[in-house]
């Protein structure tokens, strides 16, 4: 149940839809299990998010929610889990998982085990069992007495989450629908009163044992509906997919970081019965073995899952359709996101064409006709000038699209009824969204020109305590880096790839084995860190940060330099100036840390999980900087499509029919290279991240999940 802090949180979400007195299952929808909402507006303060949308979720499709950073995705997942939008069946069991999750209101005993943790959070089964307790603790009790008083506290109970119930939904509604739920809540209030007074003087009622015997049955068939003989076992089950080993399974909940914490929440959403799952950037957080058994997981359950997910490759591979938020319109697209682009690009070029030959035809037509009217008047013909004239008038009528929607011959009566000024109809091109520009500045220049490599690891080992307790965390690392080479690395959480990024910063020294830096190795560094220590107190903007964090560097910084470099990373104007960093999305936060890093530009640079924030649009324009920046690159990585882009595999969208073939001063002076990082060394995959999500795959069916 929403905490009253969380819901205070959304207090300025407002939602409307279209209201009808019938449930809009019985007019559209095939099943009970839909939801089909008409006319949604949705609003955060003063700004229009979706307006005249048509929510459309059908039972056991997947969807994939699309679209760029700010554009409400998370918003309306909100409105949907929150029962904001009028019209939502009640019926419906609805889950939602937020990236930015609140931590739970309950303290927590740092030495409870995970899967304990897990199991106590689900509210459902923890209400079950112990109403069980208690209602078997009744029909063995000795007296009528002591059977009645366990009985009265179930009910009790049951009273007690019925007004907290009631509570939550008041306080999500307003105008006419919130005077309902106050009402609602008024009676919830008064009948806890009721058996509050009822516990108090415990009087025996005769039917007492037939109520008891019937709430027990109900007990034991909800338990039984939510599996709960196998629940601890698919607890498990789902926590090792997510990553989890055994033993973490086993140990205290209270020395989990963020991110397992994040795990476990997304394996209780998993586990609780629901018909709509909502879940926002699910990927984040795990590693890409986690990232492929969950979305192998997903495509298993028999229910309605939304997802926003930045990771393209796990959003095609889940999607049955796709979502899409773009110029407050909620659009839907049979198929993944990676196909509906393709399709509307497709579409886009054949109508630039049919548009181009269309012109051509005008032109040549409108020719045809000047000649013919200055022919007439030279010669004085009046019925020759009229039929030019009639010509000309014809041509303006029924100038336009020849063919109809479904790509038959275009017909006026039915492809184009009623009254308009043209007998056919224009060619519209869908306008494309602004593109996501970024613009990395030159990476710093090399005294002396060419200078081999500019980082040399061999047999890097690192490795902490000593004797029976020394913990090797590296082991076996070769890598040998030059000037305006890409270096991607793959690989499990906790395989040492944060550690290798320290060796490489000089924060850590090898136990064993060589770590050479050429002598103007200029390294720049951002993991998932960086963001986080963003400065986002009071209302401090983008430019004010960087005006303070270089006002006594060697090389201060102006306003005007400032403001030229945040640009350059989408972050210009009002929006650098006076939009506090608080208020910035992740992705744009993602960015303002990168263009702080590029202030003095480096020679090489680390990229820890940069993608996890960035829209699609966003990923793809950093790709293509990153393609071009002739600096040391190395990259590590669970996306699988940016790592393909980087690498070459897969060429980003151009309005051309075939794949465009990069230049040369969009590649780096040698193929970029991926490796598979392991305690044990550093194995080259030569068919990049394709290998090793096949190696992945291999795994995976290996260990039977």
């Amino acid at each position: 149940m929403p905490s009253q802090q969380v819901l205070n949180k959304f207090a300025h979400i407002e939602a409307r839809a279209q209201q009808s007195r019938f449930h809009a299952a019985t007019l559209n929808s095939t099943s009970a299990l839909d939801i089909d909402l008409q006319d949604v507006d949705l609003t955060v303060g003063e700004r229009e998010l979706v307006s005249g949308a048509r929510v459309h979720l059908k039972s056991e499709v997947k969807y994939g929610l699309v679209g760029r950073n700010g554009t409400g995705k998370s918003t309306l997942l909100v409105a949907i889990a929150e029962r904001m939008i009028p019209g939502i069946p009640p019926s419906i069991r609805i889950v939602h998982v937020s990236q930015l999750e609140e931590a739970d209101a309950t303290p927590v005993s740092e030495h409870v085990p995970v899967i304990r943790h897990v199991l106590d959070s689900h509210l459902e089964l923890k209400s079950l069992l112990d109403e069980q307790t208690l209602l078997e603790r009744a029909q063995d009790a000795g007296h009528e007495e002591e059977s009645q008083k366990l009985l009265n506290q179930v009910l009790l109970q049951r009273a007690e989450r019925s007004l907290v119930e009631s509570q939550s939904v008041a306080l999500r509604r307003s105008g006419a629908r919130g005077k309902k739920a106050r009402e609602a809540e008024i009676a919830a209030e008064e009948a806890l009163e009721a058996t509050k007074r009822k516990f108090e003087t415990n009087t025996v009622e005769p039917d007492a044992s037939l109520k008891i015997t019937s709430l027990l049955s109900d007990v034991q068939l909800s338990l039984e509906f939510i599996g709960a003989d196998t629940i601890e076992s698919r607890t498990r089950g789902i926590l090792r997919g997510l990553g989890f080993s055994d033993e973490m399974i086993d140990g205290p909940f209270g020395s989990l970081s963020g991110g397992w914490r994040s795990r476990c929440r997304l394996a209780l959403a998993l586990l609780i019965p629901s018909d709509v799952l909502l879940l926002d950037e699910p990927s984040n957080f795990l590693d890409l073995e986690s990232s492929i058994w969950l979305q192998h997981h997903l495509r298993s359950l028999d229910q309605t899952i939304v997802i926003v997910s930045h990771d393209r490759s796990f959003l095609d591979a889940v999607s049955d359709e796709t979502m899409i938020i773009r110029q407050n319109k909620l659009e839907y697209f049979p198929g993944t996101p990676t196909e509906k682009e393709e399709a509307e690009r497709k579409e886009r070029l054949g109508k630039v064409r049919q548009q181009a030959a269309l012109d051509k035809k005008k032109e040549h037509i409108e020719a045809s006709i000047a000649q013919g009217q200055k022919s007439a008047k030279k010669t004085g013909d009046d019925n020759r000038l009229r039929m030019v004239k009639s010509r000309s008038k014809k041509l303006n009528d029924r100038w336009g699209n020849e063919t109809s929607a479904k790509g038959t011959r275009f017909k006026l009566n039915r492809d184009l009824a009623g009254h308009h000024f043209s007998n056919r109809d224009a060619i519209e091109i869908q306008q494309e969204e602004p593109e996501v520009r970024i613009k990395l500045p030159e990476a710093a220049g090399v005294r002396g020109g060419h200078v081999g490599s500019l980082l040399s690891l061999e047999g890097v080992e690192v490795g902490f305590g000593k004797g029976k307790g020394r913990k090797v965390v590296l082991e076996g690392a070769d890598l040998v880096m030059g000037y305006g080479e890409t270096v991607v690395l793959v690989g499990r959480n906790g395989q040492g790839k944060s550690t290798l990024a320290k060796l490489i910063l000089g924060e850590l020294q090898p136990t064993r084995g060589t770590v050479k830096r050429h002598p103007a190795l200029k390294t720049g560094y951002f993991d998932q860190h960086t963001v986080e220590s963003l400065p986002t107190l009071d209302n401090i903007t983008s430019l004010q940060i960087f005006l303070d964090r270089f006002k006594d560097s060697a090389t201060p910084v102006t306003e005007q330099s400032a403001r030229r470099i945040l640009g350059g990373f989408g972050l210009g104007g009002r929006l650098a100036s006076h939009t506090p960093v608080k208020l910035l999305s992740g992705g744009q936060k993602v960015r303002l840390a990168l263009a702080l890093l590029f202030h003095d530009p480096p020679n090489f640079l680390i990229l820890d999980e940069v993608s996890t924030h960035l829209d699609f649009s966003t990923i793809k324009a950093l790709s293509r900087e990153l393609r071009k920046w002739q600096g040391g690159l190395l990259l590590v990585t669970h996306d699988r499509y940016f790592c393909n882009v980087i690498t070459g595999n897969v060429f980003i969208d151009s309005e051309d029919e075939s794949p465009p073939i990069a230049s040369d001063d969009e590649c780096s002076s040698s193929p970029p290279r991926v490796y598979l990082l392991r305690k044990k060394g550093m194995r080259l995959l030569e068919g990049g991240m394709d290998e090793y999500e096949s190696i992945i795959e291999r795994r995976l069916l290996k260990r039977g999940i």
